[in-house]
């Protein structure tokens, strides 16, 4: 189900909803002059097809752009910023943001500044009010599907696990070992704010700690190293470093040593982890956005 954003600027003329049935926005017609944002449309994507919104406001003197978002290859929109004039009650500024580029605003940035986001989402229809120019937009969002990594270190050994990966982000790490492998790990996961543990393993050995602000931080890689290690006579991980979207890292945990790893794509950040455990933790691998 859709998540409804109340619609930013002012509430007056004529209330529209483009509904939230959608997959994707793929177009955006925006219209803009000397009194702010004239009108605003739309084109989405459902099941595989285009489907083309109607204009909402109307069309006066000034200039027109056009926003494509490349569905294709994955981009989606995830928030809009923008201003409106608390007076008039028009938006005067609008500017979107998708997961692979931040397009150049239209129109002027003054008045009240608003934004349109959810956290892990994207947006997949709008509404809003609007009259002789655009006076308000809201927008309906749905969670972004995670996508799991391939799991580091053993891959048949132990017991899979799976923490899942739709949460808001990752408040803090506990990783206990005995010098020869990682024995168990601990995750404070953080969800619609509030706080959600998952831990594997057995809690045998010295417990490290590592916190990370969220949500004004996130962790974006997770290095390690895994090797056949005795007493266990199967393969196991032996360390492992979180990094974040801060620049900072842990220490290393563990006992480096054995085949290297790492956990990372392109600065995402990581929102779950799954792997293999038995009586220490033989393989991870991790769920980002």
């Amino acid at each position: 189900m859709a998540l409804k954003v109340e619609a930013k600027g002012g509430k007056v003329g004529i209330q529209w909803d483009d509904g939230s049935d959608y997959h994707d926005v793929t177009k955006i017609y925006v219209r803009g002059g000397l009194e702010g944002i004239q009108f605003i449309k739309f084109e989405y994507v459902k099941a595989g097809k285009k489907v083309i919104g109607p204009i909402h406001g109307a069309s006066g003197r000034g200039f027109t752009e056009t926003f494509e978002i490349n569905n294709l290859e994955k981009e989606y929109l995830l928030s809009i910023e923008g201003y409106y004039n608390a007076s008039t009650g028009v938006i005067q500024c609008l500017q979107f943001i998708t997961n692979k580029k931040t397009y150049d605003p239209i129109g002027y940035n003054e008045g009240a500044r608003f934004t349109l986001s959810a956290s892990r989402s994207k947006i997949i229809g709008f509404h809003g009010f609007a009259d002789k120019y655009l006076n308000s937009l809201g927008a309906y969002f749905i969670k972004i599907p995670s996508i799991q990594s391939a799991i580091e270190g053993a891959k048949t050994t132990g017991k899979g696990f799976d923490d899942g990966g739709d949460y808001d982000g990752i408040r803090k790490v506990y990783v206990t070992t005995d010098g020869s492998a990682i024995r168990h790990v601990r995750f404070d996961y953080d969800k619609a704010g509030q706080v959600e543990t998952r831990e594997r393993g057995a809690k045998t050995g010295t417990q490290h700690e590592f916190t990370v602000n969220h949500p004004y931080e996130y962790i974006t890689s997770v290095e390690g190293t895994y090797a056949h290690t005795q007493p266990y006579n199967c393969v196991v991980l032996t360390s492992l470093t979180f990094k974040t979207s801060k620049g900072r890292a842990s220490p290393a945990i563990g006992k480096v040593t054995g085949s290297k790893f790492k956990l990372e794509r392109q600065g995402d950040a990581i929102v779950g982890f799954h792997g293999r455990v038995g009586s220490c933790i033989d393989g991870i691998g991790n769920d980002h956005p």
